[in-house]
């Protein structure tokens, strides 16, 4: 039995991950297609009510708002975005982070980047 080539197995281990990626990004695609709308079209998403709005300009955390808004458990918010509870809870408490990260929240929280950014 020959043993393979260990770059062609990396090489087809990027592929396999790049195609996962544009499967997502068509599925979230389609998901937008059906409801009309872009996936990233910030009309996406329901508006938040007037007092989550008034809490996050009168200096609330804007992730900790939007999250105890729907009724999310740092440990939930955590399991959708991929962050684990505990990065989440020092970002509550005013630890700086990434657009990455706020994408990945914002995406899990149904709210536009800017909002949290």
């Amino acid at each position: 039995m020959k043993v393979p080539d260990p770059s062609l197995v990396y090489d087809l281990e990027v592929r396999v991950m790049d195609l996962e990626q544009k499967m997502e990004a068509l599925e979230k695609a389609l998901r937008g297609l059906s409801t009309g709308r872009k996936a990233d079209d910030p009309s996406a998403y329901a508006p938040l009510p007037d007092p989550v709005l008034k809490l996050i300009k009168g200096g609330e955390h804007p992730v900790r708002v939007i999250r105890q808004h729907r009724l999310l458990t740092q440990k939930e918010l955590g399991e959708s975005c991929g962050i684990r509870a505990n990065h989440i809870s020092a970002i509550e408490r005013g630890m700086s982070y990434g657009l990455k990260t706020a994408r990945r929240l914002a995406h899990a929280l149904q709210v536009p980047v800017d909002l949290l950014t």
